[in-house]
Parts: structure tokens; C-alpha cells; sequence
């Protein structure tokens, strides 16, 4: 394929490419190999790109080496959305097959970007079902698990209208866990039907951990990539600290009144 190579338009391209991926959990070779082919496709010469877990380094030649391109990105810390990272994934092979000119992918990729938002309903929803099943799968009963998804549902309810709007990431995760030890306190207290508290909270406290940047952060320093591994998993070992404090203050204080633990 013969044309004239826009090296800024396609770093560019490149980049928010890229940028979309590591802002929904992609491991670090992932982002980069995803952008190294993009690149090339369109004829970029010595495309470099070099990822962090917060941040996007690119420079590049076309193939004629009269035109350059440099620029450094910041990528905030969001959230995983999986989907999007496949989405992306796939559309760098369909595009090393020549079927989508630039300004095709520059439409698909903004496509992808703005996809459909899962609603709050759905991701209130999801919470509670995942905390009830992992009650039982840690070992509770169908009323562990009616309780977690209680805890869940509460839980839910809080991270989408108060933690992700006025809270930080430490204060929210605390506040969250210590929350939902509340409810798994109160159903162990005020019914008469025997409960295993343990699997109760841990069933509840599950949507909160961290595991795609846990996973990612293996990953990332199996890879060679250390500074990024180490920053996420960093990241997710604070998050677990937040967690277990706030449980164990509950828990604590729980204990102070009642006088000994109920695990």
C-alpha cells in the first residue's frame, strides 16, 4: 500500500489507542506491542514507545525520516474495563490485514472510547450478586450469602453515589470495607439463623480487591517491566491494607462491646 505517511496523525492515533488500554487495565508489553502495530501498518519508521503504569512515552520517524514525532502522556489510574482492551487488541490485527484506512481507525477507536457506560443499576447489581457468591464459595450458607448480597447491594449503593464522587481512593476503600463489616455485624446480631461471619465479609468485601492490577503487576515485573509492576502492585497492597483496616477497626470495636470477636 502506497501513500504518504501523516506520522503525527498516526502517533497520535497510536497513542490513544494505547492510552484507552492502560487506562482499562492492560498489562504494559500489551499496550506496547498494540501500539508498535499500529504504527507500523501506517508506515512509521522507528516508532518508540515506552509505557508506565501512568504514562505514555512516543517517538517515531516516517519513512522517509523528514518528519518526527515526540510526546509524553499522562494516563490516570481508572478502573478495568476488560472489554474495551480487547476491543483494541482486536482492532491492531484487523488493521496489520490493511482493512480500516486511518481515519477508519481514528473513528473506531473514538467508537470504542465512548461505548455504551454500564449503567449504575447494573454495577449495583453486579456487586451484590458477586458478593453472594462468594460467600458461598468461601464456604457459607444460602443465608451467608443472602447477607453478603445484602452487604453487597449496600456496598454497591455506596461506591456508586459516594465513594467514586467525593472520596479518595484510601478513604473510600476504608469506609467501604468498614461499612459492609457493619451490615455483616448487624445480620449476625439480630437474627436467629446461624451465620459464618468470615465467609459473610470476605463474600463481601471481594468487588473491592484489586485483582486485574494485582494479576497485571505479576505480570508487568514477570515481563521485565519492573517500575510498573512495582507501582501497581503498590497500588493494590494499599488497597488491601485500606481494607483490612477497615474491617479490623469494626471488628475491634465490635469486640470492645461485646466483649470478644465473632469470627
Amino acid at each position: 500500500m502506497a501513500f504518504e505517511v501523516d506520522v503525527n496523525k498516526v502517533l497520535e492515533t497510536s497513542m490513544e489507542a494505547g492510552k484507552i488500554m492502560l487506562e482499562n487495565g492492560a498489562e504494559i508489553f500489551r499496550v506496547e506491542d498494540t501500539m508498535k502495530r499500529i504504527s507500523s501498518a501506517f508506515g512509521v519508521k522507528e516508532g518508540n514507545f515506552f509505557v508506565l503504569s501512568n504514562g505514555i512515552f512516543t517517538t517515531g520517524l516516517d519513512g522517509n525520516e523528514n518528519k518526527c514525532f515526540a510526546k509524553v502522556e499522562q494516563v490516570p489510574v481508572h478502573g478495568a474495563d476488560l472489554l474495551k482492551v480487547i476491543e483494541i487488541n482486536q482492532l491492531s490485527r484487523e488493521i496489520c490485514n490493511g482493512q480500516y484506512t486511518l481515519d477508519e481507525v481514528i473513528e473506531r477507536i473514538k467508537n470504542i472510547r465512548e461505548g455504551k457506560k454500564k449503567s449504575k443499576s447494573l454495577q449495583i447489581f453486579a456487586t451484590a450478586l458477586g458478593a453472594g457468591c462468594f460467600a458461598i464459595l468461601l464456604g457459607g450458607t444460602i443465608w451467608d450469602a443472602i447477607s453478603s448480597l445484602i452487604a453487597g447491594t449496600v456496598l454497591g449503593l455506596f461506591m456508586v453515589f459516594v465513594s467514586s464522587k467525593y472520596l479518595s481512593k484510601i478513604t473510600g476503600n476504608i469506609l467501604a470495607s468498614a461499612l459492609v463489616t457493619i451490615v455483616c455485624l448487624l445480620f449476625n446480631d439480630f437474627t436467629s439463623v446461624p451465620t459464618n461471619m468470615m465467609a459473610m465479609i470476605g463474600g463481601s468485601i471481594i468487588p473491592l480487591v484489586p485483582g486485574v492490577a494485582f494479576v497485571n503487576g505479576i505480570r508487568d515485573i514477570g515481563d521485565g517491566d519492573y517500575i510498573s509492576g512495582t507501582v501497581r502492585l503498590l497500588d493494590s497492597m494499599m488497597v488491601f491494607l485500606c481494607i483490612a483496616v477497615g474491617v479490623g477497626a469494626v471488628l475491634s470495636v465490635s469486640s470492645m462491646i461485646t466483649g470478644g470477636f465473632v469470627l
